[in-house]
């Protein structure tokens, strides 16, 4: 039986894994039969042996024949496991120690200490992934452009999976590029809460109450962007997303089948966040000409002689 990396995690690798897992269908075995059966090496099944038995997986032979078995994985891999939380839980708390070395190395150190800028392209990718894959709770975004590279749906997703609260507000133009307004859609279906607005001043990625990435300028290009860490900046810029995420409009799901009051409110809700006929008409799955079509029909039926004067309207009616 081939190793998966299942036990990857706890720090066994693939012919240790291969060596438990095969032990685990026998009442044991030596290791010229392991070897043979498992297509491996003496010496290989021998070091995959003595690090199981470092860590508690294997029994060693206690008289000839030397038949190596395996011990229960209910009380060896519980015990490999909590072993290794507290190894995790020590490194954690090597972290604060690790940082402060890595800030004094750093020209500016006592500016570090709260803000660092990170420069390149890549750099900046690589710094956006680490973030999201180390989220704890939650991860607030106000997304415009321009954007590093594109995007990785499979990051994010994953993000989503782990139970991470999602909330980005998205600026309107976002939305007008197809393949965007598709991952979009996906992400919401996985648990991601969306809303939009017209425009938005500038990105921001809040990573839980820890960690906050934004441009250091704006621009039509993304080359340097600024790491802000627990200070009263980071406290300002969580509030202004909450700022900006009261007044966003939610973005409503795509169903062209909707009954016409739901179809209206999805209409009111894309047009007061500032999208085109032709963005609403891909956010609802229909065609520009159906977009005017409806839109007349809103005005026609509020009595409004502009798409203004239907919001109004729309908004005293509580349709928004």
């Amino acid at each position: 039986m081939p190793g998966t990396g299942r036990f990857a995690g706890l720090g066994l690798g693939s012919t240790e894994e291969e060596v438990y897992l095969h032990l685990l269908s026998t009442s044991g075995d030596t290791v010229q039969r392991l070897g043979a059966q498992l297509g491996l090496t003496t010496a290989q099944v021998v070091i995959a042996l003595e690090s199981l038995a470092g860590n508690g997986l294997v029994e060693l032979p206690a008289a000839l024949p030397a038949l190596w078995s395996a011990v229960p994985p209910d009380v060896a891999l519980e015990e490999l496991l909590l072993r290794r939380e507290v190894e995790l839980r020590r490194a954690r708390g090597r972290i604060n120690e690790l940082v402060r070395t890595y800030r004094r190395s750093r020209p500016g150190s006592e500016a570090g200490e709260l803000v660092e800028v990170i420069t390149g392209r890549d750099s900046i990718a690589e710094l956006w992934r680490s973030l999201q894959l180390g989220v704890r709770d939650q991860l607030r975004i106000l997304d415009r452009q321009p954007y590093v590279r594109r995007t990785d749906p499979t990051t994010e997703l994953g993000v989503l999976g782990r139970g991470v609260a999602m909330r980005v507000v998205y600026e309107s133009r976002v939305l007008r590029e197809p393949e965007r307004l598709a991952e979009i859609r996906a992400f919401v279906q996985a648990g991601e809460q969306a809303r939009v607005l017209p425009e938005l001043p500038l990105k921001l990625a809040l990573v839980d109450d820890r960690w906050a990435l934004l441009p250091v300028s704006a621009g039509s290009e993304l080359q340097s962007v600024l790491l802000v860490r627990p200070s009263s900046l980071l406290d300002a810029l969580l509030g202004l997303f909450e700022l900006y995420w009261s007044h966003a409009m939610r973005m409503p799901p795509a169903d062209s089948g909707a009954a016409p009051e739901d179809r209206h409110r999805q209409l009111l809700t894309l047009l007061a966040a500032g999208l085109t006929d032709e963005s609403i008409a891909r956010q609802m799955g229909v065609s520009p000409r159906t977009v005017q079509r409806w839109v007349r029909e809103l005005m026609d039926r509020f009595g409004a002689r502009t798409r203004f004067q239907a919001g109004i309207q729309a908004a005293r009616a509580d349709l928004l």
